[in-house]
């Protein structure tokens, strides 16, 4: 079954921006949750965009990269910064889950969040995704 948020990781992990383990178990990124190590770490999260169409295998959902740095400010805003130009325009990709990615459009730049409760910076940044797969009935 495809699953954008796995798919987008492994995109971005084959363009060696971080270190993905479908399993969750070591890596730097995860999908919808933030746990407290490493101490730099990305989560993806996809959340409501526009209402689908009836019959349509089109999904319109928006993407939320938050990036996790240092005592630094410049480390989680230099990766949140890459993954924003990696994604940013990006059209016609197949994700490696067989995802079909017709567009990612920014909603902005990459934005400090402050720090977190161990004294790391944050930055994160929003995409509108156009996706579509298969769909379950003809």
């Amino acid at each position: 079954m495809a699953d954008p948020l796995d798919g987008l990781a492994r995109y971005l992990a084959g363009l060696d921006l971080l270190t993905y383990d479908p399993d969750g178990i070591t890596g730097d990124t995860f999908i919808e949750t933030m746990p407290p190590a490493p101490d730099q770490a990305v989560a993806l999260t996809l959340y409501d965009g526009t209402p689908p169409q009836a019959r349509d295998e089109a999904d319109t959902p928006r993407l939320q990269v938050r990036v996790r740095g240092t005592a630094d400010p410049r480390v989680s805003r230099a990766r949140c910064t890459a993954l924003y130009r990696a994604l940013h325009g990006i059209a016609g990709v197949e994700l490696p889950d067989g995802t079909h990615l017709t567009l990612a459009v920014a909603r902005g730049t990459p934005a400090p969040m402050g720090l977190d409760s161990t004294g790391r910076h944050e930055h994160v940044v929003n995409f509108d995704l156009d996706v579509s797969g298969p769909t379950d009935t003809p």
